[in-house]
């Protein structure tokens, strides 16, 4: 009589397949771990994913102006602010004197916004929400086109509009 061990087990055979998964998976996810490690640019396993953590990863330093800096700055007219938003979004309401530059049309309209500036001008780059990443973008393009004083105001417009500071555009119906 044969051992039942030498038999295959016909009865069940999503066992095997479930172990057969579960083997290739673990060699994969090991495979992957190595090759993440030995890359030059590897990903951090366990990162800071904030936004001050990848603005810094892709400029090599915090750009990040913190809002009262970006108030005071506004306030004494020291920096000048673009928005990255669409023209759409600009119109219905933008930090009152900002320029507007949406990341798609920088090739074409980057020299007329800033023909009248200096290259040390502080510009401070805006867009709206948590996870909006256009006006670090575009800070990026500021950079590699020669300005070095550029920051982002992360979520600009949000923080702005719940400050009650000055705007320009349609006002937001309430309610």
């Amino acid at each position: 009589m044969l051992s039942s061990r030498l038999i295959p087990r016909i009865d069940r055979p999503w066992k095997t397949a479930f172990r057969q998964t579960v083997v290739v998976s673990l060699i994969a996810l090991v495979l992957a771990l190595l090759v993440n490690q030995v890359r030059s640019d590897s990903i951090p396993l366990l990162g800071d994913w904030s936004p001050e953590a990848r603005i810094t990863l892709k400029f090599g330093k915090n750009i990040l102006i913190p809002f009262e800096e970006a108030k005071d700055k506004f306030l004494t007219d020291a920096a000048v602010f673009i928005d990255a938003r669409t023209p759409e979004l600009y119109q219905k309401g933008h930090i009152q004197g900002a320029r507007n530059l949406p990341i798609g049309d920088f090739d074409r309209q980057a020299d007329t916004v800033f023909n009248d500036l200096p290259e040390d001008t502080l510009i401070v780059t805006y867009c709206d929400g948590e996870d909006c990443a256009l006006s670090a973008e575009l800070a990026l393009k500021l950079k590699e086109i020669g300005f070095e004083n550029v920051r982002v105001l992360h979520n600009g417009w949000s923080v702005w509009k719940s400050h009650q500071l000055p705007f320009q555009g349609v006002k937001e119906q309430e309610g």
